[in-house]
């Protein structure tokens, strides 16, 4: 008989179909049954949420922003200190080899922008120092300013008293390298300069001009900064010049204190300026466009004081009139010529300030001192774990990141090795304020009168200053304007 495989066939392709749905439906279910175990990331703590904040809000605002990496892992490091300082270090300055950027900082919420704006002091004892060779031949420490109204101020302690003892101990002269530069770890540094930093109340003993002693016991209090250590009015030559200490760019308290100074100049009818930056480590910008205005000729209204220059995403978003500041002169005065005595501690603001008048007033405007510190960057201040209006209480930093630079109107800027001054001159510590024979005003004064400098001498002992730049204030400039991300 004749088999039919057809059926048969049939049953077996039916077979096999059901076989193959059921070992996939049992492989359904396997899975099913014994998912595969999900890996959560590592929740990230505190302060790598900050970390993190401070990338996420660098890729935006950082004019450097091109060089920083794609891709960044906040749990590599133990702090958000140790992660600015990481992303600050890439982008190199082809002059010197190394990191460009060494502005860049945190800072505790609200206290360097409190202390600039208010013009404020948070707690000091309102005088500074520096390291010269005293008449012994020992290197000692000698103050360079000193605040009116500071605990320094009201114990009568004046610039170039050199410090003889503290809290009773004369362990105060620090030991000096080979190469000139001091020596952190000897006692004669670690005393003095912990004591001026870290205490809450000592005792200094001052060595005077006129050889007598102060004894100040003092102790750190908050205080109203007055930036204009110094004005007065010289005649040399016939001619009217007027010199002003100018040690901080702060808020409205600077610019009052400015304002009366120029009008003592404008009364007597002055016509060459000295404008003193030595230590002057910059400040608010917007005090700075104030003293610019002060300073230029009646002509520069209205044209470009300086501009700003972002990194490409943020000037893509910008309305480019936004990006440049103009003149507007609200006084008299007119200076003829102006001279800035300068040196290491003139930052930012200070050389912002110079860098805007140069444009307008061409082979009439004069550097004295030694290069500038060379900063021509600033910040805005952008809150890291806090926000703006949050009313509970604020935990985290206020990041002060490199976020634009400024060109004057002849396009000139990145100063970044510091503005090379007119002539060198060392700065004499050893006279006052406003004293003729200080060599750096000297200089400005001859000038004036002259037309030329004079031949200095290299100064030596007290008049010469080692390289101990101590000075632990602010150096930079921050717009208090709109911040352009929110």
């Amino acid at each position: 008989m004749k088999k039919n495989f057809i059926p048969n066939l049939l049953s077996i392709l039916a077979l096999i179909g059901f076989i193959g749905t059921s070992t996939s439906t049992l492989t359904s279910c396997k899975k099913a049954e014994e998912p595969e175990p999900i890996v959560k990331p590592a929740e990230l703590t505190k302060e790598q949420k900050w970390s993190k904040a401070i990338y996420d809000n660098m890729k935006e605002i950082y004019f450097w922003n091109d060089t920083l990496p794609k891709t960044f892992d906040p749990a590599k490091y133990t702090t958000p200190e140790n992660a600015l300082e990481y992303l600050i270090s890439i982008k190199i300055n082809p002059n010197t080899g190394e990191s460009i950027d060494h502005y860049s900082f945190l800072d505790n919420i609200g206290g360097l922008s409190g202390e600039i704006s208010e013009g404020k002091a948070s707690g000091d004892y309102g005088f500074m120092i520096t390291a010269a060779y005293n008449e012994s031949g020992k290197v000692s420490w000698y103050v360079t300013y000193v605040y009116k109204g500071s605990p320094a101020g009201n114990a009568g302690v004046r610039r170039s008293y050199e410090i003889t003892a503290v809290n009773g101990n004369s362990a105060v002269n620090p030991e000096v390298s080979i190469d000139g530069y001091l020596v952190p770890e000897s006692a004669g540094y670690t005393n003095v300069v912990n004591t001026l930093f870290d205490s809450e109340s000592a005792r200094f003993t001052f060595k005077k001009d006129d050889g007598n002693l102060l004894e100040a016991q003092m102790s750190v209090t908050s205080y109203d900064i007055k930036s204009v250590l110094l004005d007065s009015i010289y005649t040399v030559g016939g001619k009217k010049a007027g010199y002003i200490v100018f040690n901080q760019f702060l808020g409205s308290s600077s610019v009052v204190e400015l304002t009366q100074t120029i009008s003592k100049f404008e009364s007597a009818n002055v016509k060459y300026v000295i404008v003193d930056l030595r230590y002057n480590g910059g400040g608010s910008v917007g005090t700075c466009m104030t003293f610019s205005n002060m300073l230029a000729p009646a002509a520069a209204t209205g044209k470009v004081m300086f501009r700003y220059k972002l990194n490409k995403s943020l000037t893509a978003q910008e309305n480019p009139d936004d990006l440049v500041a103009k003149f507007t002169k609200p006084n008299t005065l007119e200076p003829l010529e102006l001279y800035f005595i300068v040196g290491g501690g003139t930052a930012s603001a200070s050389e912002l300030l110079i860098n805007n008048l140069k444009p307008y007033y061409p082979g009439k405007l004069f550097l004295i001192g030694n290069t500038t510190y060379g900063k021509p960057c600033g910040f805005w201040a952008t809150p890291i774990g806090y926000e703006e209006d949050q009313t509970t209480t604020k935990e985290g930093y206020d990041m002060y990141a490199v976020s634009f630079e400024t060109v004057n109107a002849n396009d000139e800027g990145a100063y970044y090795t510091g503005m090379t001054p007119s002539i060198n001159v060392s700065d004499m510590i050893g006279y006052q304020w406003g004293d003729i024979n200080e060599a750096r005003l000297g200089q400005a004064l001859y000038h004036i009168a002259y037309g030329s400098f004079y031949t200095t001498k290299a100064a030596t002992g007290k008049n010469q200053a080692l390289k101990s730049d101590i000075d632990r204030r602010f150096k930079g400039m921050i717009d208090f304007g709109k911040h352009p991300i929110k």
